[in-house]
């Protein structure tokens, strides 16, 4: 398998696992809540590598103890979601309110802020909103577009990665699938902006997964793993041994990242997903000795 080299020290992948600092719906796909100290002795205890940060509000925290909490564990932040501006608070970067798609871009800015902080990256999904009238489409892109290569060129100054995620029709009703959302953002040009994927959204839009993680080589910034119902790894009918497999061969090294839903739940959840993956690494390893 072109591309694959497994260190049997660290394997594969850094793993990291979505977490939030906030009251969630049980239904939420994040697998850890509570306070920050908590959380990240869990995660290390466990055996991840990294928090992805679920936040409604940046200017709520404090980057000094977040990393500070994260650093006493030895684990780092892979990422900082940002949905909740977006289901709880209501923004949106292709809003017709003119004021409100510039409160988005701000609020985005903040966030970037932090991820600056944490050194990690920042995802952008939800927040693109829904397109309300497809004979306007070209307007609403271009919204898009404005806000990312703003955000792009903010983000430059401070080192930090955007990564864009390819989103199931059910959530978002446009740049839903991995190739056409590869392709919308090779026309964005903005080399800190890379395409995010996740395994639960891309099983209900993409037809051949291994062809669309392919179609990802050398713009691939982020990955979420979550089975076809939204459990752990090896909780549904995801292949999720061929996808490693894909990722290993276009020489990803970033982060696999956990956002499931936390059942039965979080410790076990995390639990079971960690093993699963890495269980499936040593298949990978037998293989490329064969």
């Amino acid at each position: 398998m072109g591309g694959c080299i497994l260190d049997e020290k660290k394997g594969l992948f850094r793993y990291g696992i979505a977490c939030a600092l906030e009251q969630l719906p049980e239904r939420q796909p994040v697998i850890l809540r509570g306070e920050i100290q908590a959380i990240a002795k869990q995660v290390k205890d466990i055996g991840y590598d990294a928090i992805e940060l679920h936040l409604k509000n940046p200017r709520e925290y404090d980057g000094k103890l977040l990393k500070k909490a994260a650093a006493d564990n030895g684990i780092g932040f892979s990422a900082i979601a940002t949905g909740m501006e977006y289901t709880v608070n209501g923004l949106s970067l292709i809003s017709d309110d003119p004021e409100a798609r510039r409160a988005a871009v701000d609020r985005l800015k903040e966030h970037i802020d932090l991820c600056a902080q944490l050194d990690c990256a920042l995802i952008v999904g939800i927040m693109r909103g829904n397109i309300p009238d497809f004979s306007k489409y070209m307007r609403y892109e271009g919204y898009l577009t404005q806000a990312l290569v703003e955000l792009s060129d903010y983000a430059r100054g401070s080192g930090v990665q955007i990564v864009f995620e390819a989103i199931m029709r059910y959530i978002n009703n446009y740049l839903c699938n991995v190739p056409e959302t590869v392709d919308y953002l090779d026309g964005l040009g903005q080399d800190n902006v890379r395409i995010h994927i996740d395994t639960h959204l891309m099983n209900v839009e993409d037809k051949d997964m291994r062809h669309a993680v392919r179609c990802c080589r050398g713009k691939l910034g982020y990955v979420h793993f979550s089975d076809s119902n939204r459990r752990y790894p090896g909780g549904g009918s995801v292949d999720f041994l061929s996808v490693m497999q894909e990722l290993a061969a276009i020489g990803y090294n970033g982060y696999v990242v956990m956002e499931c839903v936390p059942w039965p739940d979080g410790q076990t959840c995390a639990r079971r997903a960690l093993r699963y993956v890495k269980a499936l690494e040593e298949c990978i390893a037998v293989k490329s000795a064969e």
